[in-house]
């Protein structure tokens, strides 16, 4: 494999792609701010943050970081004084089957006989939103594929958001949680393990919740790990119901307000600083160094090999031409996470890119915390450490902590640093 080589690079003046090119450098800071731009329509706040603090005074990006940062302020906790109904974004569809023992509605989204745009059909009708009554029992599929039997009674919104129809379901915010749990961590982990992502999830949710209401949008999460990951419980397994039963209500609070409780799989044995990868700087989401040894668990390490192609592939979307890489340097923070990547072309010319969020889901790294061990012809050979942002609660970690016998909210004040757990309903 050859010998581990670290690159570290050191720059004193702003973050700036460099190029002796300057043609080529204006291309490239154009596709990745429009790549900033279509973060914020898809609500990827973090990679939005990430790219405009990186680009500095390019453009507008000053006005659309400081635009982007207020979704990040301050939620009273007190808001919520009761358990609240949770809009999840299950699927985009172009056919929806609701099948119920009585009959079955089926919903379609296609062009209308004399429209411009496709819209909503449903029997004889074309429909901007519908909603459909969904009952105990009654199955729902969506592009031939089945969501399974809905367990309790449920509102099926359907509505046309950014030139798509999606199927939005109405749920109890203690109801959704217990869809979530089993979907982002393992059921048999231990109680308290699971009790810290439930008060998470919870969090989460409800700072979603607040901010999709505000800005008026169809629907406050999907089911996706864009959000956090969901699916229609067909089953609810005692230990699940157990561990968002017994928090019910229970959030994470920062001087009195709801926290942007990020979590991710595994941090590697250091989680990583919200201020360093977006310049904001959320006291409780900074950098923590594990207290568990994390080696056998899953994510702790792993290795890639990643395509020379694909990177070309990335540089050539900012670039508009392919250009050739012959290697990559990190600069990195003091437990050796990624911040930028530098990729050095055959021209001689360097290319540096934010890592954290952007380079990190372009490229499919598990994480930002690598090092380039060896390269071939068609490959640079990666080994790293942890899965994902790096964000706030590892749910490996956690698992580790409540091994230790550390109860949920030791290990939630330890991931998020200086806050309190609170019952608001």
């Amino acid at each position: 494999m050859g010998r581990l080589l670290i690159k570290v690079l050191v720059f004193l003046s702003p973050l700036l792609v460099f190029s002796a090119d300057n043609r080529l450098t204006e291309k490239v800071k154009l596709h990745l701010y429009l790549k900033g731009v279509e973060y914020l329509k898809t609500a990827n706040y973090i990679g939005a943050l990430e790219i405009f603090h990186f680009l500095g005074n390019y453009r507008d990006s000053q006005t659309l970081y400081r635009s982007t940062e207020r979704f990040f302020s301050p939620i009273p906790a007190k808001v919520f004084k009761s358990e609240p109904t949770i809009r999840v974004a299950i699927a985009r569809f172009v056919d929806l089957t609701l099948t119920c023992p009585q009959k079955a509605e089926k919903v379609f989204f296609k062009v209308p006989p004399k429209g411009a745009f496709r819209k909503i059909s449903y029997k004889s009708g074309f429909y901007k939103k519908l909603t459909l009554k969904g009952k105990k029992g009654c199955e729902l599929t969506i592009n031939g594929i089945s969501y399974g039997k809905l367990p309790i009674d449920v509102d099926i919104d359907l509505v046309e958001y950014l030139g798509s129809a999606i199927a939005v379901l109405k749920l109890p915010l203690e109801f959704y949680l217990k869809g979530v749990l089993p979907s982002e961590v393992y059921p048999s982990w231990n109680i308290e393990a699971l009790k810290a992502q439930a008060v998470a999830s919870r969090t989460y949710a409800l700072f979603n919740i607040y901010r999709a209401r505000e800005a008026g949008k169809p629907f406050d999460v999907d089911s996706t790990t864009n959000y956090q990951a969901f699916k229609i419980p067909q089953r609810i397994l005692p230990q699940i119901a157990e561990a968002v039963d017994k928090t019910r209500g229970e959030v994470i609070t920062y001087r009195g307000s709801l926290i942007y409780a990020m979590f991710h799989s595994n941090s590697g044995g250091c989680t990583h600083s919200f201020k360093e990868i977006t310049g904001l700087n959320l006291p409780y989401l900074s950098r923590v160094e594990e207290k568990c040894d994390l080696k056998n668990l899953k994510w702790t390490t792993w290795n890639k090999n990643l395509s020379k192609r694909r990177v070309e592939q990335i540089l050539a979307s900012l670039a508009g031409r392919r250009l050739r890489i012959t290697d990559m340097e990190i600069k990195r923070n003091s437990c050796g996470r990624g911040l930028d990547i530098t990729l050095l072309l055959k021209d001689g010319e360097r290319i540096t890119l934010p890592l954290s969020v952007y380079f990190r889901l372009e490229a499919k790294i598990p994480s930002d915390w690598f090092y380039v061990i060896g390269k071939s012809g068609r490959y640079f050979l990666l080994s790293g450490r942890g899965f994902g942002h790096g964000l706030g609660m590892s749910q490996w970690g956690a698992y580790c902590l409540s091994q230790k016998g550390w109860n949920y909210k030791e290990i939630l004040r330890f991931y998020y640093r200086g806050t309190e757990i609170e019952k608001i309903y």
